[in-house]
């Protein structure tokens, strides 16, 4: 039976590699799932805007709920039986597969189900990171841990990115296997971190109330809600583009598969990690991490609006790298935030809160990026939300102290 977290001085490094068989998984699935739908179905842009919308659409129903079952739970536990569920997801579609089964309607329920399992586990594994950051361990304090979760979340994204790479070469059965499998040994890192300490005995308020416990935390606290809010504006502005457009991008205008839509996300993610890591080596010497996050978010609509002159191939690959750059600095110090602020009692329902504006604000922005690409043309869809998202932050630092706010461990 795992003890508490202080006799478990090696509990860091189990944590990440727990992380690294969510995440490799998480991102085969980011190049296949588009890949399927767009090319091996040949789906429009709305139709590719609408599975994307599946995928992530879950996060606005469950991720407030996964994060209320992980304060009341036992967050080791349940994330170990979100790791036994998420790998039935790939293997079902690897057996359709197989049997000559894919269907669009297949691939929207797909990404429901996925998409539901996410949206509990993201935020149960947050819980679980402050109980295994040590200032005296591996991790190094909660910043410089959020900083190497980070940058190895999106490391494991950006090999499993690379292996679903070959899907035009040995196609999608192999990796929805590998994806399967990697989530299943997953559960052998999981069962050795430490129990969280157990909740004090409350009585419990119903889920919409507790629901908005969380929110009022969140807005109650001048260093949270702003956060939070630019952070939905990228779920919203960013990542629908990212995942509805610029798989049209590659397949319409550069005229490539799934090996050019890999090139495109591996400079991304690369850059995300780059990012990530220079932070988890630097994280003790910023406190005005508010007005990097601000800075970093802009970077993001100055590359859209240099997309949509739609530049040679390698000039798009490169612009996609400089945006993971503002990315990779925006999640580490972002979450950084949250973690330091938030109070233990409401840790997980304002973590999920944070990935509910990049979950809850991503099917939208694909739904209506998908949407008005198909009206307006793939340049007006890159245009709008970097304009949008230019707006939204100079509202933000007009409107809270953002730029000045300081924040340390």
């Amino acid at each position: 039976m795992s003890g508490p977290a202080t006799s478990r001085p090696n509990a860091f490094p189990v944590y990440l590699l727990g992380l690294a068989s969510w995440f490799v998984p998480l991102g085969i699935q980011m190049v296949l799932f588009p890949w399927l739908v767009a090319v091996v179905l040949h789906m429009d842009a709305f139709a590719v805007g609408v599975a994307q919308a599946a995928l992530m659409a879950p996060s606005l129903l469950f991720l407030p709920l996964g994060g209320l079952v992980a304060d009341r739970g036992n967050a080791r536990r349940l994330l170990l039986r979100y790791h036994l569920l998420y790998a039935m997801p790939p293997l079902a579609l690897a057996l359709v597969l197989w049997g000559g089964g894919l269907s669009y309607p297949l691939l929207i329920v797909y990404g429901l189900v996925a998409g539901s399992i996410g949206a509990f586990a993201v935020p149960t594994r947050d819980a679980l990171l402050p109980v295994v950051a040590r200032k005296d361990g591996p991790g190094g304090g909660l910043p410089r841990a959020v900083a190497l979760a980070t940058a190895l979340q999106f490391g494991g994204q950006l090999l499993g990115i690379a292996c679903a790479s070959t899907a035009d070469r040995f196609g999608p059965l192999p990796l929805l296997v590998l994806h399967a499998v990697l989530v299943l040994l997953g559960c052998l890192a999981v069962a050795r971190l430490p129990d969280p300490p157990p909740h004090p005995p409350a009585k419990h308020p119903g889920f919409w109330r507790s629901v908005g416990e969380g929110v009022s935390a969140a807005a109650k606290s001048d260093q949270i809600w702003p956060v939070l809010l630019l952070n939905f504006g990228v779920g919203l502005f960013y990542v629908g583009p990212f995942m509805a457009v610029l798989p049209l991008a590659v397949r319409d205008i550069y005229h490539g598969g799934a090996q050019e839509l890999a090139y495109v996300n591996l400079a991304f993610w690369a850059a995300t990690i780059l990012a990530a890591i220079a932070f988890a080596g630097l994280a003790r010497r910023f406190s005005l991490r508010g007005r990097l996050i601000g800075i970093s978010v802009a970077v993001g609509a100055v590359v859209l609006v240099a997309m949509a002159s739609l530049p040679p191939f390698p000039v798009f690959v490169a612009l996609n790298f400089v945006w993971g750059l503002g990315a990779g600095i925006t999640m580490t110090q972002s979450r950084t935030v949250i973690q330091i602020v938030a109070p233990a009692t409401h840790r997980a329902r304002l973590m999920s809160l944070f990935q509910l504006g990049l979950g809850g604000g991503g099917p939208i922005g694909a739904l209506v990026t998908g949407t008005v690409c198909s009206i307006w043309g793939l340049q007006v869809s890159l245009l709008l939300p970097a304009g949008a998202m230019m707006l939204l932050i100079a509202a933000i630092f007009l409107r809270s102290r953002l730029w000045s706010m300081r924040t340390v461990e």
